[in-house]
């Protein structure tokens, strides 16, 4: 549905030229940086009407007045024969035209399009964006001529339009005197979509209550749900009023959602949205012919797929930090913050210039505002780096703005006045970098960052290395730990992984050496996850398989001889460890002379040696073939390869030398696997 008719009027229209005094009172502006005439260009404004005159001259003032365009700045040759082709266009199709609010924009759009085509000058272009895959998606873009026009339409629909902002149909938050977030492009409320009167006059009133205590995001989430609400009533009930909605056509309703091509989560936020809606239109508002009967249940909601972190992979991680020096340094700097503090993008990008504070200890401490919980929040830093990597970009933003500037990082098209740096900047130049880079996942698909992933990959760090939860909670300002447990369950999700590999390797042998098998119910990981997360191992090393009826054990010797000991793969390297310090007992007993010693080593060590050369012959279990032990090990030797250039990095020398050892072994046993399937 188009946008309302703007009315206008002679008096307003003098309003308007009431502005356009001294430099902007000329037929033609020059532009462009004074010291250099070759980059000057001149805006010129040659229109037989001179109410359209007025009306062109203050909208390209506004883009001045507005930052969007600077009087010193070059570049304006293509503005210049935009601007030339839009005034040439008026002078032939509507020379005595008293006023651009005469016709609809479509109307204009149309005509200054036809316009273009017959003079051959309609040039529309196509611009570049990556993709979630980071390929090159190329978008129609319209004629630059069309776009300006666009833009002065607007801008004088807005002088002439003095009703109050929620009387209109599109609601600009920014006149309306609320916060919008300045690191995002939207501030807009659009309710032109919603083609029924009676559900746009319900929106607005329901807009009123939610922006005074909402911000954009939610109300334009909520604004979505309305308008496909109002794509399903023209659909299938173009007659029906807010009287009509009941459970009936609810549950048509909820038809028409799981039919969307969106995720489960999606589609129950749709449902959760309208609820709300009419709750609150029905209950707080008191709006007359809407039930309040509760008609959408917490039944209609399909089942969600488990959400869990998306944390960065370690080996981007590991790419991530190798080509680092390749950012340009604001988005260094920044990713540098985003890795030691985990903070939100919108957080990031509207730090405050004095964000860094101490204690009397002199330690230092970020402070931010969580605008999702209208708070201030204090966060300790740890990694010096991070604090001198604020200190430089304070001192960098004091040398351009001064003290007074507001904003840690600030958007580089900024003119007369300091603004934040934009999220959709922050991704993109990322991305791009991503894919110069030939950043790639485990899987060799080019990787495509996405802002969140840095707050997951520090709340998956801090969970792994034993951070309680608490801590976390209050480290991230989660209002509750049900927002903090999502990363102990992504941790217990990849402890399941390495435990489903390990009990696809795995086999378990008795004392004579013959695999020993359970039941499938018992071997699940999870099973065995609980299993190790309440008990431990049942022994040291290995398990028991002597029955529990027949009372407390015996055995003498602590069941390296006892039948009833179960050894699986994941003893070998302790049954290698005991048979070695057997055989170093046996030297020593033979040394001494002691005949007892000597007997019982001589038992126990070729008990180990069977067990262990069993454990190790890929051939004993037929549900493991050599080429899957193959497949596991090079796996493991990626892994571990990874692993070995981030403990490089990081100056972890004992690290560094295990997992060298570990490599000379997994390559080892890769060579002699390689030799046996020859």
């Amino acid at each position: 549905m188009h946008a309302e008719q703007i009315l206008w009027s002679e008096e307003k229209q003098k309003s308007l030229q009431h502005v356009l005094v001294g430099f902007w009172d000329a037929d033609s502006w020059l532009v462009g940086p004074p010291q250099k005439p070759a980059q000057q260009s001149r805006l010129s404004f040659p229109l037989l009407s001179s109410s359209l005159k007025i009306e062109v001259k203050y909208a390209v003032r506004y883009k001045f007045e507005e930052g969007r365009w600077r009087r010193d700045a070059a570049g304006y040759s293509k503005y210049t024969m935009w601007l030339r082709n839009i005034c040439t266009w008026l002078n032939d199709v509507a020379p005595k035209c008293p006023s651009l609010m005469e016709r609809s924009k479509e109307a204009w759009e149309l005509s200054l399009r036809s316009w273009l085509i017959e003079k051959g000058r309609y040039k529309p272009t196509k611009e570049k964006s990556l993709s979630a895959k980071q390929t090159y998606v190329e978008y129609p873009k319209a004629d630059g001529s069309i776009r300006l026009f666009r833009q002065i339409h607007r801008i004088i629909a807005q002088a002439y339009d003095n009703r109050v902002e929620t009387d209109k149909d599109v609601w600009d938050l920014r006149s309306m005197g609320l916060t919008t977030n300045l690191s995002q492009t939207g501030y807009l409320l659009n309710f032109t979509r919603i083609s029924q009167s009676w559900l746009r006059t319900l929106a607005k009133e329901f807009m009123k209550y939610n922006t005074a205590i909402h911000g954009y995001s939610d109300c334009s989430l909520k604004l979505r749900c309305l308008n496909q609400f109002s794509r399903f009533l023209a659909q299938y009930h173009p007659q029906a009023q807010a009287k009509d909605i009941d459970r009936r056509m609810i549950v048509e309703y909820i038809s028409y959602v799981r039919a969307l091509p969106w995720s489960p989560n999606w589609k129950n936020m749709l449902l959760i949205d309208l609820r709300v809606i009419l709750e609150t239109c029905s209950y707080q508002l008191n709006m007359s012919g809407l039930t309040k009967e509760r008609i959408i249940l917490d039944t209609d909601f399909a089942k969600e797929r488990v959400v869990l972190p998306r944390d960065i992979p370690e080996e981007v991680l590991v790419q991530l930090r190798k080509h680092l020096s390749a950012l340009d340094t604001t988005i260094l700097r920044m990713v540098t913050i985003l890795l030691e503090c985990g903070l939100r993008i919108n957080e990031l990008c509207q730090l405050p210039q004095d964000c860094l504070i101490h204690d009397d200890k002199h330690q230092w401490y970020l402070r931010i505002y969580q605008s999702k919980l209208h708070q201030e929040h204090i966060i300790p830093l740890i990694d010096k780096t991070v604090v001198e990597v604020i200190q430089a970009q304070q001192e960098e933003v004091r040398r351009q703005w001064g003290n007074s500037c507001p904003y840690l990082f600030i958007r580089p098209s900024s003119r007369d006045k300091p603004l934040p740096f934009m999220q959709i900047t922050f991704r993109a130049r990322l991305n791009e970098w991503a894919l110069k880079q030939n950043i790639r996942d485990r899987n060799d698909n080019l990787y495509h960052f996405q802002s969140h992933q840095f707050r997951h990959t520090v709340g998956m760090r801090l969970i792994n290395e034993d951070v309680p939860l608490e801590v976390i909670r209050r480290l991230f300002g989660h209002r509750s730990l049900h927002m903090t447990e999502v990363y102990a369950r992504m941790r217990a999700t990849k402890v399941r992984e390495v435990l489903e590999r390990t009990a696809l390797s795995r086999k378990t042998v008795n004392y004579r050496g013959q695999v020993v098998k359970g039941d499938e119910r018992a071997n699940d990981p999870d099973v065995q996850m609980v299993r190790n997360g309440i008990r431990g191992q049942t022994l040291p090393l290995g398990g028991c398989g002597r029955l529990i009826l027949r009372g407390p054990c015996e055995h003498a010797n602590k069941c390296l001889t006892c039948p009833f000991w179960l050894t699986s793969t994941d003893d070998l390297p302790g049954l290698k460890a005991f048979h070695a310090r057997a055989i170093r007992l046996r030297q020593r007993a033979e040394q001494a002379g002691n005949q007892v010693v000597m007997h019982q080593q001589e038992h126990i060590i070729p008990n180990l040696a069977l067990r262990i050369t069993n454990l190790e012959n890929a051939g004993m279990d037929g549900s493991l073939s050599i080429g899957d032990m193959l497949h596991q090990l090079h796996t493991d030797l990626t892994e571990a390869e990874i692993g070995l250039d981030e403990a490089r990095e990081a100056g972890a020398m004992l690290a560094v030398k295990h997992l060298e050892r570990t490599i000379i072994e997994l390559k080892e046993r890769i060579a002699a696997l390689e030799e046996e399937r020859a």
